[in-house]
């Protein structure tokens, strides 16, 4: 296999590839030419570069470990030479990869007329330690780096310095991809029997099919699948899994799925962007008061909104325009609000 290297600082270049894989000091200092000490990866004290932060959602509390820039340096360095490289069933796994979104999710379900939804407890603080050494070792041969064997311990140290994979860090993402790999090739496996989709973005699982019968007993199958192949290490959230038909109002990934396949955004979304939409092109004083008194907090807020609409559904986004003004609606499209 080839090494890849990226001739520009940053690392945001298309990848070179050249003959041989090369030692990590020497790809590393390749990579941040000069820029970044190599003894940071080599024995930085992890924890002594972070800062704790925690934010809610959904009115739960949600803890970060983010990294300084000494670390987050370290941390996408590993992230693009050895992470990227680690194997994941790509025909399930939809999370934080460039190249398809939660729509390409949605939509892999919208030939379905039954579906089933459920999520993984705790998913990333309960992908420990050993799971992600574990991980790690599936992609060793994989990666452009020839003593990556001797590194292992040290990524793992990097990548995952307590008890479970941190929110924050750059490689966690690709870690949660990676590491569910086994599961995700079994339960498809046992899908495919059934004439069944099935899906995973990072926690989320979505299965669906035309028949009903192929769905009974899915959430013991998935159940089931799961313990049998990381015995003890996760566990469902039983009061999220759900059964539904179309019919009923099918929301996927915060997407509906409408009767004839198409996606779109949920109805609370489309009352929210409306109502700022609204106020912001007739009423600068109220729309301020919907996004407490910070201009550009909330314009950066809507063009997130309308940006992610963009994605999903382009009739309701012409909706909005003919109801809006196209200058107003595109006002938000594709600008930085930073």
């Amino acid at each position: 296999m080839g090494t890849i290297l990226w001739d520009l600082p940053g690392m945001s270049t298309p990848p070179l590839l050249t003959a041989v894989k090369r030692p990590l000091a020497e790809l590393f200092r390749a990579v941040n030419h000069e820029k970044r000490e190599f003894s940071d990866l080599a024995s930085m004290d992890v924890l002594a570069n972070c800062r704790r932060e925690q934010f809610t959602k959904a009115r739960t509390v949600r803890h970060i470990l983010a990294p300084n820039d000494r670390l987050a340096a370290c941390l996408d360095f590993i992230r693009l030479f050895v992470v990227e490289f680690l194997p994941i069933n790509e025909d399930v796994v939809y999370s934080y990869r460039k190249g398809v979104s939660t729509f390409d999710a949605v939509a892999r379900h919208k030939q379905g007329k039954y579906f089933f939804v459920c999520d993984i407890a705790s998913f990333f603080p309960s992908l420990g330690h050993k799971r992600v050494e574990v991980t790690l070792a599936q992609g060793g041969d994989r990666t452009p780096i020839s003593d990556f064997d001797h590194w292992q311990s040290r990524f793992c140290e990097l990548i995952c310095p307590e008890s479970g994979l941190p929110m924050g860090f750059p490689t966690s993402p690709g870690i949660s991809n990676a590491a569910l790999k086994p599961f995700d090739d079994a339960l498809k496996a046992a899908c495919d029997m059934r004439g069944l989709v099935f899906t995973r973005y990072s926690d989320d699982i979505t299965i669906s099919g035309d028949c009903k019968e192929a769905l009974q007993g899915i959430d013991k199958l998935v159940e089931n699948t799961l313990n049998a192949v990381f015995p003890g290490e996760f566990r469902l959230n039983q009061s999220k899994s759900k059964l539904m038909n179309l019919g009923m109002k099918v929301k996927l990934l915060g997407m509906v799925l409408l009767p004839d396949g198409s996606v779109s955004v949920d109805g609370p979304f489309k009352k929210d962007i409306e109502v700022l939409l609204h106020f912001h092109s007739k009423d600068r004083r109220r729309f301020l008061e919907k996004v407490e008194n910070d201009l550009q907090r909330g314009e950066r807020k809507l063009a997130g909104m309308i940006n992610y609409v963009n994605t999903v559904d382009q009739d309701y986004l012409d909706k909005l325009r003919r109801k809006f003004g196209a200058a107003a609606v595109d006002y938000f499209l594709h600008r930085s609000f930073s």
